[in-house]
């Protein structure tokens, strides 16, 4: 009987000769943007925090952490754990942990390591308290706060709600306050009026003036937390702020781009397809299709991103990715192109942390070789 294996890549194979689709990350690009991001960061005497749902890695973050990274962010408990096991000691699960099984998972977690959640309901404040009782450990718990995005977390100008929810985790055996915490980046209304600088200083401050009204009535705030890639170095420069979550830095994307955050080359993380059909022109498909790219332009809530419609770019080339099916990935060929059959492009993603969830492997590549090859941990990692 034919035993099959996932596939062997070797440190050393030439770019050209990998198999497609792959996704390929530039080890240069990658450790500059780590330290760039890092300095900035420091420079403000704020703690950075990664976010791991771009990567994915363990052995990422423990490079940020070399760096100087104050621990890891998770969106999810499973996510987080590849990272423990790896030895991550101080993990903030950045997303409300809603439900006996996963508190469960999370107070074995907070055995080994520093683990905090957002929380923004008795319920949840409730269920984890009497789990980490149960389990004799600390959880460490911050409310998240309504900015603008809508998403989850008491509006900013609750002072009253959020005081009362403070007192009430206050008052719970096994979870401690550690702060309060938002993400809002710019997906708010107003946000197409001001600069990335003009939103990123707008969320520090209601973030400051939060913590300070809730001071003086008497609830300790210890972490004020805000940012993310789009508006992070901005966010760090508002005195009071203690600390920025951001995970996209580290490869960037088109999205980052049409936004003004970075410039394309600082883009880490290219996704390698080859042509197999070009029947016209002006089009041709390649065998990278909705299981390799993501199509999530309307969900991260960036439509009005000065990037242009497409669903990916290709590096250095007039050639725009525009629609995807399960396999396939049609693209639109421009006039000076002349594509062949087997040839090989590069293609930046439009939102790389979506497109990384979606493949088992990183490909680390300098001067044109592969020179590592990291399975991507995390993937799948949804509860």
């Amino acid at each position: 009987m034919l035993e099959l294996e996932p596939s062997r890549i070797e440190v050393g194979t030439p770019v050209g000769a990998l198999d497609t689709p792959c996704l390929v990350v530039d080890l240069d690009r990658m450790e500059r943007n780590l330290r760039d991001w890092q300095a900035d960061i420091d420079r403000y005497k704020t703690r950075l925090r990664p976010h791991i749902k771009t990567h994915k890695v363990p052995e990422i973050a423990l490079q940020q952490e070399k760096l100087g990274a104050v621990g890891i962010a998770c969106a999810k408990v499973t996510e987080a754990e590849p990272f423990v096991a790896a030895g991550c000691r101080d993990v903030v699960i950045a997303y409300p942990v809603v439900g006996r099984a996963k508190w469960e998972r999370l107070a074995r977690l907070a055995r080994e390591a520093k683990m905090t959640v957002n929380v923004d309901s008795p319920a949840a404040v409730k269920g984890i308290s009497q789990v980490a009782s149960e389990g004799r450990v600390q959880i460490g718990v911050q409310i998240e706060v309504d900015s603008g995005f809508h998403r989850c977390g008491f509006a900013y100008t609750d002072v009253d709600g959020i005081e009362t929810f403070a007192r009430l985790i206050k008052s719970l055996p096994g979870i401690e306050l550690e702060g309060i915490t938002t993400h809002r980046g710019v997906f708010f209304d107003g946000a197409a009026s001001m600069t990335t600088e003009e939103a990123g200083l707008e969320e520090g401050r209601l973030m400051v003036e939060l913590a300070e009204k809730l001071r003086a009535r008497g609830v300790p705030i210890k972490q004020v937390t805000a940012g993310g890639t789009l508006t992070g170095r901005y966010v760090a420069q508002v005195p009071g702020i203690t600390e920025v979550r951001a995970g996209t830095y580290v490869f960037f994307d088109s999205m980052q781009v049409g936004y003004g955050t970075t410039t394309e080359d600082n883009l880490a993380l290219t996704i390698l397809t080859t042509v197999v059909s070009h029947q016209a022109p002006d089009r041709a498909t390649v065998d990278g299709g909705s299981k390799t790219f993501s199509g999530d332009r309307g969900v991260v809530g960036a439509n009005s991103a000065k990037s242009g419609p497409e669903l990916a770019r290709a590096v250095g080339r007039d050639v725009l990715l525009e629609r995807i099916s399960e396999e396939h990935g049609m693209v639109r060929v421009g006039a000076g192109e002349n594509l062949q059959v087997g040839e090989k492009v590069a293609f930046y993603p439009f939102h790389v942390c979506t497109c990384v969830n979606l493949s088992d492997e990183l490909i680390g590549v300098r001067g044109g070789k592969v020179e590592k090859v990291w399975r991507i941990s995390a993937r799948g990692k949804r509860s």
